[in-house]
């Protein structure tokens, strides 16, 4: 028998909108509000961070822009795409390469890479 998952669907209009709040101190939050009817879906993580973390936002913002992109197209009248992998591009050793500033990642990083 299949298990029951809850669902939630969430109507878009004009009126919706995503907000991003980035604190110094805790962790940020997501949130996405919707015109009719009114609803607020605020996505907020623990103050101790794992990678498993890091993965889930990495995932939703590919999703994220997957969505943006086939939304714009099917506005602007161009064909649907197929689905294809959508990369992940920020990984530590991406993130070393940029703050060493040489364009080469540096040997070690105090951070851990996520693979999706």
């Amino acid at each position: 028998m299949a298990r029951r998952v809850p669902a939630l669907a969430l109507p878009v209009d004009t009126k919706a909108g995503v907000v991003f709040r980035g604190y110094q101190y805790r962790t940020p939050l997501l949130t996405i509000t919707t015109g009719r009817p009114v609803l607020l879906v605020t996505l907020t993580l623990p103050e101790q961070l794992e990678a498993g973390h890091v993965e889930f936002a990495r995932q939703l913002a590919a999703k994220a822009w997957a969505y943006a992109v086939a939304v714009e197209r099917r506005y602007r009248g161009l064909p649907w795409l197929p689905d294809a992998p959508t990369p992940f591009t920020l990984t530590a050793k991406a993130e070393a390469a940029l703050e060493d500033g040489s364009g080469q990642a540096s040997a070690s990083s105090s951070r851990q890479e996520v693979r999706a």
